[in-house]
C-alpha cells in the first residue's frame, strides 16, 4: 500500500508539536513576559525621583510707593451767566474764545420800556416832594393841620423807592461778567428772547486747573491735602499739582472717595474734560519687580510665590501687590534676597524636596515621572 507524502508530514508536525509544549516554555499573546509592578510600587519609585524646578533669585530695591489715579480735568470755574430780568437780547459784544475779565459787558437786553418807567417813578417823587414843601410851608403858617404831613413824607419815600427799584431794573439789562475767564457756549445771540435765569454767556476759568479722580476706600487713608502729585495728560504733557480736596464720605455705589488735584494753568494750554492721570508718592520702601507668571494661589486663596531654601525645600511666601510696572508687577513682603521657583510653581508644594535649577539649565516643565511625583505628593 502506497503512503501519501501529506500523511507523512502531518504525522511529523503532530509529533513535533507535542514534543516543543511538553518541553517549552508557553507565552499568551499580548502579555509581558515579567510581571508588572503594582500601583504602589510605581508611585513610591516615582516620589523617590524629584521635581525639577526653574529658580531665579530675586534682591529687593528701593522704591517709592505710589498711588495711581485716573481721572479727567475739570475747570476751576464753569458759570453760565443767568439774567436777571427777561427779554430781547439788544446787543452782544463779547464773541465765544474770547477772555474777558470780572465786570466785562456780555450782554443788554432791551431797556425802552425800562427808561420810561423809571422816568415816571422820577416823576412821581418830585411831585410828591412838591406836595410835601407846600404842605410843610402852609403848615408853618397855620393854614393847614399839621396830621397831614406825615402822609406826605411817606409817599415820599415810597416814590422814591419806586425809583431806586426802576434803576436796578435798567442796571438788571446789563448782565455783565463775575468772573475772568474765557466764553464758551452755551451763549444767546442778538435777537434772542430771554427769560428770567435764561443764560446770557458761559465762562470758564481754567487756571487753576482741577484733575478730579477716585480712590478706594482701602488707599484713602494714605492720601491728604497738601501732598504732591504728578500729573501725566493724555497727551503725554506732565505737570505738578497738589491734593486740594478729599470727599468726607464715600460714593454709595462705588464705595471710592472723590478727590481733586490743582494745578497751575495760566497759559490755559490745559483744557476742560481732558482724560489725565496722577501719581502721588507715598514713601520709599523695599520692593520686588517679579513677572506675573511666578505669582501663585495658596489653598487658602492668598496670593504669593514659592520658593527654595537652602537645602531645596519649597515654601510659599504671601506678597502684596504694590503697583504695576511695563516689566511686571512690584510687590511687597519678601525678604531683600529670595529663590523664586520661576518654572514648576504649580507642580510642587509646601514641604516638598525639590532639584533646583537656573534658568538655563531647568526643563521648561516637569517630565511625566515629575508629574506623578508631585501629584502624588498632592495625595
Amino acid at each position: 500500500m502506497r503512503i501519501r507524502f501529506s500523511y507523512v508530514l502531518a504525522t511529523a508536525l503532530a509529533v513535533g508539536i507535542s514534543v516543543y509544549m511538553l518541553s517549552g516554555t508557553i507565552i499568551v499573546g499580548g502579555e509581558p513576559k515579567d510581571p508588572p509592578d503594582s500601583i504602589a510600587e510605581r508611585e513610591k519609585a516615582g516620589a523617590s525621583e524629584l521635581v525639577k524646578v526653574q529658580v531665579e533669585r530675586h534682591v529687593a530695591q528701593e522704591r517709592t510707593s505710589r498711588l495711581e489715579i485716573r481721572g479727567r480735568t475739570s475747570a476751576d470755574h464753569l458759570v453760565e451767566v443767568k439774567a436777571q430780568t427777561g427779554g430781547i437780547v439788544e446787543e452782544r459784544p463779547i464773541e465765544k474764545g474770547k477772555s474777558v475779565k470780572p465786570g466785562d459787558l456780555l450782554c443788554v437786553i432791551e431797556r425802552g420800556a425800562r427808561r420810561a418807567q423809571l422816568a415816571q417813578a422820577r416823576a412821581q417823587l418830585e411831585q410828591a416832594k412838591v406836595d410835601l414843601e407846600a404842605q410843610q410851608a402852609l403848615a408853618g403858617k397855620g393854614y393847614t393841620a399839621k396830621n397831614q404831613i406825615p402822609a406826605l413824607k411817606a409817599s415820599v419815600d415810597a416814590a422814591q423807592a419806586r425809583v431806586e427799584e426802576a434803576e436796578l431794573e435798567l442796571q438788571r439789562t446789563e448782565v455783565r461778567a463775575p468772573i475772568g475767564g474765557v466764553i464758551q457756549d452755551p451763549i444767546a445771540n442778538v435777537g434772542d428772547v430771554v427769560a428770567l435765569g435764561g443764560t446770557c454767556a458761559t465762562i470758564i476759568d481754567a487756571d487753576p486747573m482741577k484733575v478730579i479722580g477716585q480712590v478706594a476706600e482701602q488707599e484713602i487713608g494714605h492720601v491728604k491735602v497738601g501732598q504732591r502729585a504728578d500729573i501725566t495728560l493724555i497727551s503725554g504733557e506732565t505737570r505738578e499739582g497738589k491734593v486740594s480736596y478729599i470727599a468726607p464720605s464715600a460714593d454709595e455705589e462705588t464705595r471710592t472717595f472723590r478727590i481733586e488735584i490743582t494745578m497751575a494753568n495760566a497759559d490755559r494750554s490745559v483744557r476742560d474734560g481732558l482724560t489725565a492721570r496722577a501719581s502721588i508718592p507715598l514713601g520709599e520702601g523695599r520692593a520686588q519687580l517679579l513677572s506675573p507668571s511666578y505669582l501663585t494661589l495658596n489653598d487658602a486663596g492668598e496670593v504669593g510665590v514659592r520658593t527654595v531654601d537652602a537645602d531645596n525645600v519649597v515654601h510659599f511666601l504671601p506678597v502684596e501687590i504694590i503697583a504695576p510696572a511695563d516689566e511686571g508687577v512690584w510687590v511687597s513682603g519678601l525678604p531683600d534676597e529670595v529663590d523664586i521657583i520661576t518654572v514648576g510653581q504649580e507642580y510642587v508644594v509646601g514641604g516638598q524636596k525639590v532639584e533646583a535649577m537656573g534658568p538655563k539649565s531647568a526643563a521648561m516643565k516637569p517630565s511625566t515621572s515629575d508629574t506623578a511625583s508631585a501629584a502624588g505628593a498632592l495625595r
